[in-house]
């Protein structure tokens, strides 16, 4: 054996021990089993998932103030938009699904039991399988409220995620809520009042000031603020026709004593300014003055005088005098 040949390579331990190399290729050999099957389980968890195709996407349709806006949905259903109103709907493969924002929309549901239409609007989900009603969703002094009116079918309501508590509904009956209060309350009211703004008209029976004053902000230029908190709880009871908001004010303040005061950038309800009494005029003073000045009481009569030649008495009528004189 040569010289150059019992010298060790660069990179070597020497002839007794292995080389880095080889330990190196050794250590990722005893790796590449357990590797493998973490891949296999991660490969055999998120598979599915990987192949499954993504959600569907939320479409959402807005509306501009003072507007009204009809849409026919993939079902045939129809929705129709208030002013500034603001609605998402997604259908997915068990359910059909929306969600009001700040917002009044009617929707119209083609029936089908095996697909319910589930509307999310604050804390709590409205169920139907199909029928007519009218989501009004507004923000209050006491929170953020939702008011539900049924035309036509029977609906479900539920704190989300929570369907065994909830209560039901039918056909003229209206379900109020505010969200985080409990429980939703229920009354028997006239159904077609709450979609009377379908035909531009806005019908309330004894609905506070301030729930009128919401639905005017969704028709004028000018936004209206009540500038007295008494006068929000005012009952108003009447139809505004949406004609343009100089009508519409002067419609409430003939039936509740509110004042309304324009400003460049607002219109602000007040109380009643109190009116000073109107000065009298000169014609009026007098004429006031001779009402009340005493009238003279008429000056007596004089005694009329003796005559100085008495008027002849006639004498008695003989018939007369012989009646008197029979005993």
């Amino acid at each position: 054996m040569s010289a150059d040949q019992d010298k060790p390579r660069p990179g070597t331990l020497g002839p007794d021990g292995p080389t880095p190399t080889e330990r190196v290729r050794a250590f990722w050999g005893r790796l590449w089993l357990p590797a493998l099957l973490m891949a296999l389980i991660v490969a055999s968890l998120w598979g599915p998932n990987l192949l499954r195709p993504p959600p569907p996407a939320w479409t959402v349709y807005n509306n501009v103030k003072g507007q009204i806006r009809r849409v026919v949905l993939s079902d045939k259903s129809v929705l129709r938009l208030n002013g500034a109103a603001q609605v998402r709907v997604v259908y997915e493969d068990d359910d059909r699904r929306a969600a009001v924002g700040q917002a009044e929309a009617a929707f119209t549901m083609a029936d089908n039991e095996d697909r319910p239409f589930l509307i999310s609007s604050g804390d709590r989900v409205i169920q139907s399988d199909g029928g007519e009603i009218n989501i009004l969703r507004e923000t209050s002094q006491n929170g953020a409220r939702t008011v539900l009116t049924v035309r036509r079918g029977d609906v479900r309501v539920y704190p989300e995620g929570r369907a065994t508590e909830g209560i039901d509904a039918e056909a003229g009956e209206e379900v109020s809520w505010i969200d985080g209060q409990n429980p939703p309350k229920v009354r028997r009211v006239n159904a077609a009042n709450a979609f009377a703004w379908e035909n531009h008209r806005l019908a309330y029976d004894k609905a506070p000031l301030a729930e009128v004053v919401a639905d005017l902000n969704r028709y004028v230029a000018r936004p209206i603020r009540i500038a007295d908190p008494s006068l929000a709880a005012l009952p108003y009871t009447g139809v505004l026709d949406v004609e343009g908001e100089d009508m519409m004010l002067r419609k409430l303040a003939a039936a509740l004593p509110i004042e309304a005061k324009p400003q460049a950038a607002e219109i602000v309800l007040q109380k009643p300014t109190p009116k000073p009494p109107k000065k009298a005029g000169l014609v009026q003073s007098l004429l006031k003055l001779n009402k009340t000045k005493p009238k003279p009481l008429p000056k007596p009569r004089p005694p009329a005088k003796p005559s100085a030649h008495p008027a002849p008495v006639s004498p008695p009528a003989q018939g007369a005098l012989r009646l008197r004189q029979q005993p």
